[in-house]
């Protein structure tokens, strides 16, 4: 039997209402990429919110509209972002605490030019931080947004770009195969990722971080660390 689309709508809004009336204390995030780094953050955040009487939902939104959506309050937060979004979106509190530190990549046809040279760039969209570090780098060449790894590599592959920027925890996420062409990898930055709540939720930014540092100081944050693999 097929759902029409008002009845489905009905459905999902029960679903949310019985997650607020079966617990009033509760947030609902965009599931993450797929890494042990999101793993890591998801499981740390899971119980600092659970030392405040919290617990944390978990949903699939388009990560490309799940930045809008959290400023806007449809979403509570987002789980990790690094501080590039700040400027633009001022309704989202950040919780002090680094979550992990990501590297930004260059990846590039072998050839001796730099990133200020290439007249080309690809980037992955919905991750701010790529135009904010060209725009800090004063980057002047044409900038190609895709929506998945594969489509710019293929750009790089065919030399319809000359370069693409990648995020190493999304990088190491995804499933794909690189081009069989000479690449040369490089290390633009290091950048750290924060938990980020919404404005309606400013009482609980102190308490956050100290249910973080709290975890962090009896070491349950190292295990998390160990338990994923993850570099201290």
């Amino acid at each position: 039997m097929q759902i029409q689309p008002n009845a489905l709508f009905l459905l999902v809004v029960l679903f949310f209402s019985k997650i607020t009336l079966a617990n009033h204390n509760s947030v609902i995030f965009n599931r993450p990429a797929d890494s042990a780094q999101a793993s890591y953050a998801l499981a740390l955040l899971t119980l600092a919110y659970k030392e405040l009487n919290y617990e944390v939902h978990i949903i699939d939104f388009n990560r490309q509209n799940a930045l809008l959506a959290a400023n806007n309050g449809v979403l509570d937060g987002q789980l990790g972002r690094d501080i590039s979004i700040e400027a633009d979106n001022q309704n989202l509190i950040r919780i002090n605490y680094p979550l992990f530190d990501y590297k930004l990549l260059l990846f590039k046809n072998c050839q001796p030019n730099t990133l200020d040279k290439l007249d080309s760039i690809a980037v992955l969209s919905g991750y701010p931080v790529q135009h904010h570090y060209l725009k800090e780098q004063k980057f002047n060449g044409n900038i190609i947004e895709v929506k998945n790894i594969t489509t710019q590599l293929n750009l790089l592959a065919q030399h319809k770009v000359e370069g693409v920027i990648m995020l190493d925890f999304v990088l190491k996420a995804d499933n794909f195969a690189l081009p069989e062409t000479c690449m040369q990898t490089q290390l633009l930055s290091t950048f750290s990722l924060y938990h980020y709540v919404h404005k309606k939720h400013a009482a609980l930014v102190s308490k956050l971080l100290n249910a973080l540092n709290k975890l962090h100081n009896n070491g349950t944050t190292r295990a998390l660390r160990a338990k994923y693999n993850l570099k201290y």
